[in-house]
């Protein structure tokens, strides 16, 4: 029988309401654990507890056979515990290789050796294959994806016994993808346990040994992932209404009429002399690797990121400079839901209501400095029910939400502006299937009354089920377009790789 190193044995958590209820949970020696749920079903609290950032209200657990009660983050990393949540903690303003070692800082008589700091980071970065991340390089600078592999490689040069991933794949492209599962099969074989939370359901299927299904703080299921299948998996997580959803043929909406056309656009030392037309109705896709200027493409269409040069033309209108401000961008009908919700999509500590009318606020429900109250809550509530948005109520504090729940009132907030042009950037990132396809619905809902969607995301098969045209950018430039039924996921992929523009 193989060696369990972490046991969970009824475990409970209460904070409004009970969000763990007495957990059963085990993790053998050189394995990994696939942990799997609908948002909120408790995972991210279930791992919390593990890692010393919550205590449990009652249950136990043991970590080799001892008995583990880890009061701070810092006793379970003592104890060899390490966790890489999908919110990143990395320090912005540090360089790569101060957040490496940012409690271990190489020092010679008292100053910081700098010469040991680099060396130490780029031998790190070497050993994950992070060649081409420069230690010295600011974290804000990164893009994301780089982001979360370097989060990944602070936990994996630390003493490790048990690693924890919380989503880890959601913004990393195929190949990163790939390589995080190389670096995990490696650990494996050293003996680390590996807890791999995620909602891809493929992801579990190809790396795990077992699985653990939560489903409303409850664990449902373990068995060992070659004996379920992928349908089965997902009727454990959501019960036989999610199991019963089907993909639908996909459905055209494009018509002839431009919804935005973009001119030569430029971003210094970025992206590069992009033009393209999105039609009104029309679903656009945008792929390419991590740092390829995906998301720098969307913020500059909407006005967050400064544009060398380019136009910007707005359906039938004249072409006019690229906005220099959201504010901009928003009074021209143009909405963006951002790949960091936390940061830039949401004010935490405010409620739902806030959050969902606080776009709209000045445009539809106010008048000479008065918030019409009524309005407002009847618009909230309305949005409530059109993103399946579960919360206690609409005072309830965004912040206390989970991830997916989150993401729902980063859309919402846009559809309270009846924005005619939608850009997405990762939108379904860290949330589960049911709302997953919420989300596509309430996209294929904004073509058919002729909104314009341009979406970029890391998972092209999200691309391929919902879009009606996928565009390629490689190195800052749109390199490939490719149009139903044309196109295969090779072809795109292999677009991805190249700085040679595609006539």
């Amino acid at each position: 029988m193989p060696k369990i190193i972490l046991s969970v044995n009824d475990v409970s958590k209460n904070f409004a309401v009970r969000v763990l209820d007495k957990i059963q949970f085990d993790l053998r020696l050189g394995e990994i654990h696939g942990l799997i749920g609908a948002n909120g079903a408790g995972k991210s609290t279930l791992c919390k507890i593990i890692s010393g950032l919550l205590l449990p209200d009652s249950g136990e657990m043991k970590l080799n056979g001892v008995l583990y009660r880890p009061k701070n983050r810092n006793d379970s990393e003592q104890s060899g515990i390490q966790i890489v949540h999908q919110e990143l903690s990395l320090v912005d303003t540090l360089t790569v290789s101060e957040n490496l070692f940012l409690n271990r800082l190489p020092t010679r008589f008292g100053c910081l050796n700098k010469t040991s700091l680099y060396r130490k980071a780029k031998s790190i970065l070497n050993k994950f294959g992070l060649k081409d991340i420069n230690p010295d390089s600011l974290v804000g600078s990164l893009g994301i994806g780089q982001k979360q592999l370097v989060q990944i490689a602070v936990s994996l040069s630390r003493d490790c016994k048990v690693l924890i991933l919380d989503e880890p794949t959601s913004s990393l492209n195929q190949r990163e993808t790939e390589q995080l599962f190389c670096w995990l099969q490696s650990l494996k074989l050293q003996g680390i346990g590996i807890i791999f939370i995620s909602h891809r359901i493929p992801d579990i299927k190809t790396l795990t040994d077992r699985v653990t299904v939560l489903r409303d703080g409850q664990s449902i299921t373990t068995c060992d992932t070659k004996d379920v299948c992928s349908k089965s998996i997902l009727s454990y997580v959501a019960g036989e209404s999610t199991a019963r959803v089907t993909k639908k043929p996909f459905q055209s909406y494009c018509s002839h009429e431009p919804g935005i056309r973009l001119s030569h656009l430029e971003v210094q030392n970025g992206i590069q002399d992009i033009s393209f037309t999105a039609y009104r109705g029309e679903r656009v896709g945008i792929t390419g690797l991590v740092g390829s200027g995906r998301t720098q493409l969307l913020h500059a269409i909407f006005g967050s990121t400064k544009t060398k040069r380019g136009s910007i033309q707005i359906g039938a209108s004249e072409p006019t400079t690229c906005f220099t401000h959201p504010k901009d961008a928003l009074r021209s009908g143009i909405g963006m839901v951002t790949e960091d919700r936390k940061q830039t999509g949401l004010m935490m500590s405010l409620d739902v209501k806030t959050n969902l009318t606080f776009a709209s606020l000045k445009s539809r429900f106010s008048s000479n400095g008065l918030i019409h109250e009524t309005e407002e809550q009847k618009e909230s509530s309305k949005l409530r029910k059109d993103t399946h948005l579960k919360c206690n109520n609409l005072q309830q504090p965004v912040k206390t939400l989970s991830g997916g729940n989150q993401q729902k009132i980063a859309l919402g907030k846009w559809l309270a502006c009846d924005v005619k042009i939608l850009l997405l950037d990762e939108p379904t990132r860290g949330i589960d299937a049911v709302a997953r396809q919420n989300i596509y619905t309430k996209m294929e809902d904004l073509a058919k009354q002729k909104k314009t969607i341009v979406m970029v995301s890391s998972d092209l098969d999200e691309l391929l089920d919902n879009c009606d045209r996928i565009l390629v950018i490689s190195q800052g430039r749109l390199t490939a377009s490719f149009t139903r039924p044309d196109w295969s996921s090779d072809r795109i992929t292999s677009a991805c790789f190249t700085d040679q523009v595609d006539n």
